[in-house]
């Protein structure tokens, strides 16, 4: 068959959403964990959404930084990581010791986002999340607005989709990609711990082994800055 084909707009790879509104989304496994601008350790969030009009279609950057700065900083990302894990359904009573183990057992999970159009530095419009929810068994619901009209378009068309969360008191853009590691998830294993008294919350000594929490085995979790450290399914503590 010789070549030829009609332009079809519809007819093309990948999805690209149109509009802001609120999307039942699965967790990519292309999140990642890494340092941000500041030099604090951030989880990197990407989204595909799974149903309705835009099914396929991917929100990424969605940035939740640990902030150890100050007492109140600290409250405020216990917060944030909270509100992620409750959206994806993580009961009550699970304890993390490591912020690649919040992002690797993410992989796969569901819930719901809000995003917004929002400007970026160099002029461009992209999705931006701005609330996790628990998933929305009614679908996902497009606003119906899209990208302002003249509004300068990213170098890759494909990243219109692309968010990056505000939720995270003061996001930034990662220094680096850092792989995650893909098999390690949470899957069936929530709510498979035993609950202990103090579980539940992220607090900076768990977070980065200085308490009496006992730190997973292996290399130390933040010597690699940038860089996703790969965690065995076994030390999960999900």
């Amino acid at each position: 068959m010789a070549f030829g084909f009609v332009v079809d707009s519809n007819n093309v790879l990948g999805q690209v959403i149109e509009e802001s509104g609120k999307y039942n989304v699965r967790v990519s496994d292309t999140s990642t964990v890494t340092m941000s601008k500041t030099n604090k350790q951030m989880a990197v969030l990407d989204f595909e959404v799974i149903d309705g009009d835009y099914a396929g279609g991917k929100i990424r950057f969605d940035n939740v930084v640990w902030d150890e700065t100050s007492s109140e900083a600290i409250e405020r990302s216990k917060k944030s990581f909270n509100t992620v894990l409750v959206a994806a359904a993580v009961p009550d009573g699970v304890q993390l010791t490591d912020i690649n183990q919040f992002v690797n057992g993410l992989v796969g999970k569901q819930m719901n986002v809000s995003v917004e159009w929002e400007q970026n530095n160099k002029g461009q419009y992209n999705l931006v999340v701005k609330s996790h929810n628990k998933f929305d068994t009614t679908g996902s619901k497009p606003s119906g607005v899209k990208r302002p009209e003249g509004a300068m378009l990213p170098n890759n068309s494909a990243s219109s989709s692309f968010g990056g969360s505000n939720a995270s008191f003061g996001s930034q853009s990662p220094q680096t990609t850092a792989t995650s590691n893909n098999s390690a998830s949470f899957g069936s294993g929530f709510g498979q711990s035993t609950p202990t008294p103090q579980q539940g919350t992220f607090t900076p000594n768990q977070m980065f082994g200085q308490g009496s929490q006992t730190p997973p085995a292996g290399p130390d979790p933040f010597a690699n800055k940038g860089q996703a450290i790969e965690i065995d399914d076994k030390d999960l503590p999900f």
